[in-house]
């Protein structure tokens, strides 16, 4: 069994599909009794990084803020 994303076209692992949401674009996905698609664990390994990327940035972007907010209180 496998969840289609229509918007991708890939056929994702059920441990790919977190909450039955595409990787990739976040979209609702569709179960199916498919094969997965070969560029699936490429492409859900991209997405994860990119993901990791974007939550580092969001908490040295959240540090800094909290660290001027600190500095004009003083």
């Amino acid at each position: 069994m496998t969840y289609y994303c229509s918007d991708c076209l890939v056929n994702w692992w059920p441990y790919q599909a977190k909450a039955g949401c595409c990787p990739t674009c976040g979209g609702g996905t569709v179960r199916r009794n498919e094969p997965a698609s070969e560029e699936a664990e490429r492409l859900h390994r991209r997405a994860r990084s990119e993901r990791e990327r974007q939550d580092r940035h969001a908490a040295f972007e959240a540090y800094y803020a909290a660290r001027e907010q600190l500095r004009e209180a003083a």
